[in-house]
C-alpha cells in the first residue's frame, strides 16, 4: 500500500487522476485555516487544525466508499482522537469532531461509544486505521499555548477565562469549516465568484456628499446637524464600544454609518456590519445604503430577504454564497443571524464568525437585546471588542445606562465612550406630548381616535387589535403578524396613500408599527408597555414637526380580557407607570435612565440566565482542566421563540403566485421556501390546533397551507376564537 494514493473528494464523470487527494486538501484548507486565524491562533496550532480535520479519510473504508460501496464511514473522529492522543489543546479536537455534525457537547467519561458527545464518539475513533496520514502528511509539535492574545490568562477571574477560552475555540472552528467549504467548493465546482466588497474611502466620499445636500434650515434639521457633528468629533477617540444616543427622528441611521466608516479606516477594519432587530427596519435601511453606495456594496442578510428579486443569476448567486461566510465589507444584518453565529454549533452558523473580527458593528436599537440572552450579548461584544480588533457602537433613542449595566453583567474593563454628551437640542425632537390617559374602556378609546383626522391606535395583543378594529367606526385599517408580510406591505402602503390624501382614518396595530415603518399621525394612542415601546410609538406622532397640538397617549384597557397575562408585559408596565409618577417629561433622558435601571435590577437575575457559564463542564478529555456542552448551549440559545409553526395562506388575490411556489418547492430548492415566506404566518401550537382541529389545513409533501377563505381576512388575518397571542 506505499503506492497507494489516498483521496478527499471525487468528481462526477471523472477519473480518479482528477480526483482531489487528501493530502492536497488538507494542506490548501491549512493554509487557509492558519490565514484567517492569523491575529488570534499560532501558526503550528492553525496548520495543524486544517491538517488533521480529514485524517479518517485515510481509512480503507471510507477509500472504498469513494469508489462506490454504499458503506457509512465515519471520518471527522479520527483526527479528533489523534489530536488527543498528541496531547494538544482540546479545543482542536471539538473542532475536528464537530466540522461536519457541529461541535458537540464533551459528555462524560462514562458515555458510550452511540453518543454523539466528544467523549463518547472517542471511543469509536480507534475501529479503522488511518495511519496511513503520517506517511503523507507533515506537522510541527504544538508546544505553547496557542491563543495568543485571544485568552487573557491573567488579571481574570477563571471563568472569564473559560469563556474567552470556549469563544476562541468557536474562531477556530469557524476558521476550520470556512476553509474546508471554500477549498472543497473550489475543487468540485467551476470557479464560483464570491465576495460582496467596497472602498470604505469612496464610499465615506459618497456618503459625505448625500449628506451635504441637506440644509440645515428649520431647528429639526440644525439639531440634526449639531448632533451628527458632536458625534464625528469622536472619530478619532479610541474605545470598545462607542454610545450613541439620538432621538427618534434626529438621523441615526445615516450619523452612524457615517462614524462607522471612518473608524473603518482610521482603525484598518475590514468589515462594517450593521446589526437591526427588526426586518421591517433591516430592508428600509438597507435600502438606503444600496442607494448611497451601490447595490453591489452591501450584503443583505436576513430570513426575509429575497434573492430571486436580484435580476442578474452571477449576482444572485454570488450573494447567496457571501452571505454563508460574511466575505463582505459592510453586511447588513438581524440580531438573530448575529448572535447565533457566534453562540450556535452548527457549521453553517459558524462559519461566519471569524469574519466578526477587525470589524466596526453598529447595533441598532440596543436596547433591544432580549432580556433572556442579554449577558451573553454583551459579552460576546466585550470579547469581539477586547480580543479580536473589533469595536461596537451602541446606538438608540432609549439609552440605557451601559456605563452601569456593562459592569454588572461581568464586562467591567470594557472602554466605552459617550458620542453624544450634549443633550440641549434633545426637546427640539419631542414633536407629540405624552400622556397617561389611566384606564379605558374600549370603546372610549375608540370614540377618542375616531375624533382625530388621523390616528394610531398600538395594543399588546393581537385579540385587541382585532377587537379594537371591529369596534372603529369610519375608515380603518389593521396590522398585525396575523397577517401575512405581503398584506402588511398592502395595508402599510394604504395607509401611505391616506395620509397623503388627509383622509379621515384609524390604524390599530401591534407593536410591529413601532419601528422601520415611518408613518407621521396627528394622534397616537399606545397601550402601556415598556417606555421604550411608548416612545417609538410616539416617533409615529407629529414625525416631522410641523404640525400643532399632536400627543401620543398611554393607556390600559379597562376589560380585564384585554389586559396582557404574560409576566414580562406586566413587570414592564409597573415600572413605566412609576415613571410616570416620578417625571413630568416621560421621554426625558433623565426618565429613561430611570426607567431601565429600575428594570434591568428587577430583572437581572432572568438577564444573566444564559450565562455561557451553564455550558461549563467538569468533563475533559485529560488535557484541559474542563470542557464545554456547546451542542446543549446552542440548542438553548435561539433568539426567537422556536415554539411557533409557520403556515402558509392562499388567498385569492395570491392563489396564482403561491400554487406555483408550492409546486417548485416540491422539487426542493431554498429560493420558493423563501418567497413563501412573505404569504406566510407563525403559529402557536394551540393555535395550529385549533385549525387543524376545523380541518382547514392542507399539506402537500410536508408543507403546511391554508386554503379556506374563511379561516383568513386580508383585513386582519387569520381567524379562530381565543386568539389572544401577546406581540413583543
Amino acid at each position: 500500500m506505499d503506492d497507494a494514493v489516498y483521496y478527499a473528494h471525487t468528481l462526477d464523470g471523472k477519473g480518479r487522476n482528477e480526483w482531489q487527494t487528501i493530502k492536497e486538501h488538507s494542506e490548501n484548507v491549512a493554509k487557509l485555516v492558519k490565514d484567517f486565524s492569523a491575529p488570534w491562533c499560532t501558526e503550528e496550532y492553525a496548520f495543524n487544525l486544517g491538517l488533521f480535520h480529514d485524517i479518517g479519510k485515510y481509512q480503507p473504508d471510507f477509500q472504498r466508499r469513494l469508489c462506490g460501496e454504499k458503506i457509512s464511514v465515519e471520518h471527522s473522529i479520527s483526527g479528533a482522537a489523534e489530536w488527543v492522543n498528541l496531547n494538544w489543546t482540546e479545543s482542536g479536537a471539538y473542532c475536528i469532531a464537530g466540522h461536519h455534525s457541529g461541535l458537540p457537547d464533551v459528555g462524560n467519561k462514562t458515555d458510550s461509544a452511540d453518543e454523539p458527545t466528544l467523549l463518547g464518539r472517542l471511543k469509536r475513533a480507534a475501529r479503522q486505521d488511518f495511519s496511513a496520514y503520517k506517511k503523507e502528511l507533515s506537522f510541527e509539535k504544538i508546544s505553547r499555548f496557542p491563543a495568543k492574545n485571544a485568552v487573557c490568562m491573567s488579571g481574570t477571574t477563571v471563568d472569564e477565562v473559560k469563556r474567552e477560552y470556549a469563544f476562541w475555540t468557536r474562531m477556530m472552528f469557524s476558521c476550520l469549516t470556512d476553509a474546508d467549504y471554500l477549498d472543497t467548493e473550489k475543487f468540485c465546482s467551476v470557479r464560483q465568484e464570491r465576495g460582496v466588497y467596497a472602498d470604505f474611502q469612496a464610499c465615506r466620499s459618497r456618503l459625505d456628499r448625500y449628506i451635504s445636500h441637506f440644509q440645515a434650515d428649520t431647528p429639526v434639521k440644525r439639531a440634526r446637524e449639531e448632533m451628527r457633528r458632536q458625534v464625528m468629533s469622536h472619530a478619532r477617540e479610541k474605545a470598545d464600544v462607542y454610545c450613541m444616543n439620538m432621538p427618534t427622528g434626529s438621523g441615526k441611521t445615516l450619523t452612524s454609518m457615517q462614524f462607522a466608516l471612518e473608524r473603518a479606516i482610521v482603525s484598518h477594519k475590514k468589515h462594517i456590519i450593521y446589526v437591526i432587530p427588526y426586518t421591517s427596519i433591516i430592508e428600509q435601511n438597507a435600502q438606503v445604503f444600496k442607494e448611497i453606495f451601490g447595490a453591489d456594496a452591501v450584503l443583505e442578510h436576513h430570513c426575509n430577504f429575497d434573492y430571486e428579486s436580484v435580476k442578474d443569476t452571477g449576482t444572485r448567486d454570488k450573494l447567496k454564497r457571501t452571505a454563508e461566510n460574511w466575505d463582505a465589507s459592510i453586511i447588513v444584518t438581524t440580531n438573530v443571524q448575529f448572535f447565533e453565529s457566534i453562540y450556535g454549533n452548527r457549521s453553517s452558523e459558524l462559519r461566519k464568525l471569524h469574519n466578526m473580527a477587525d470589524s466596526v458593528i453598529v447595533f441598532d436599537e440596543v436596547h433591544m437585546f432580549p432580556g433572556l440572552f442579554f449577558q451573553p450579548c454583551l459579552e460576546a461584544i466585550r470579547i469581539l471588542t477586547q480580543r479580536y480588533h473589533s469595536e461596537a457602537v451602541f446606538m438608540t433613542a432609549t439609552m440605557p445606562d451601559f456605563h452601569r449595566w456593562m459592569r454588572s453583567f461581568g464586562c467591567d474593563n470594557v472602554k466605552t465612550v459617550d458620542l453624544i454628551t450634549d443633550k440641549s437640542n434633545f426637546p427640539v425632537f419631542n414633536r407629540c406630548k405624552i400622556e397617561n390617559l389611566g384606564h379605558l374602556p374600549r370603546e372610549k378609546l375608540a370614540a377618542l381616535a375616531a375624533q382625530a383626522e388621523n390616528s394610531l391606535i398600538v395594543v399588546n395583543s393581537r385579540k385587541a387589535a382585532k377587537q379594537m378594529y371591529y369596534l372603529l367606526p369610519g375608515k380603518k385599517y389593521h396590522l398585525s403578524t396575523y397577517m401575512t408580510h405581503d398584506d402588511r406591505s398592502r395595508v402599510i402602503a394604504a395607509v401611505r396613500e391616506s395620509l397623503k390624501q388627509h383622509e379621515h382614518f384609524s390604524l390599530v396595530s401591534t407593536s410591529l408599527i413601532e419601528a422601520g415603518v415611518d408613518l407621521d399621525f396627528d394622534l397616537v394612542f399606545r397601550e402601556t408597555a415598556g417606555l421604550d415601546n411608548l416612545l417609538q410609538s410616539a416617533g409615529r406622532c407629529n414625525r416631522e414637526g410641523k404640525k400643532q397640538g399632536c400627543k401620543t397617549c398611554a393607556f390600559e384597557f379597562e376589560e380585564e380580557d384585554l389586559r396582557p397575562k404574560n409576566s414580562e408585559f406586566v413587570t414592564k408596565q409597573s415600572f413605566c407607570r412609576k415613571v410616570f409618577e416620578k417625571f413630568k417629561d416621560a421621554a426625558s433622558p433623565q426618565a429613561i435612565k430611570f426607567y431601565f435601571d429600575q428594570l434591568y435590577a428587577y430583572t437581572l437575575s432572568d438577564m444573566k440566565s444564559m450565562d455561557f457559564k451553564r455550558a461549563f463542564s467538569g468533563a475533559s478529555c485529560g488535557i484541559d482542566p474542563f470542557g464545554f456542552d456547546f451542542a446543549s448551549y446552542a440548542r438553548d440559545f435561539r433568539l426567537i421563540d422556536a415554539n411557533t409553526q409557520p403556515l402558509i395562506i392562499v388567498t385569492e388575490e395570491n392563489r396564482k403566485i403561491v400554487k406555483a411556489l408550492l409546486d417548485a418547492a416540491l422539487y426542493g430548492g431554498v429560493a420558493p421556501m423563501r418567497q413563501l415566506q412573505k404569504y406566510s404566518i407563525s403559529l402557536r401550537p394551540y393555535e395550529w390546533k385549533q385549525l387543524s382541529d376545523a380541518g382547514v389545513i392542507c399539506e402537500q409533501r410536508g408543507i403546511q397551507y391554508l386554503d379556506c377563505e374563511r379561516y383568513y381576512s386580508k383585513e386582519t388575518g387569520i381567524c379562530f376564537e381565543n386568539n389572544d397571542a401577546c406581540i413583543w
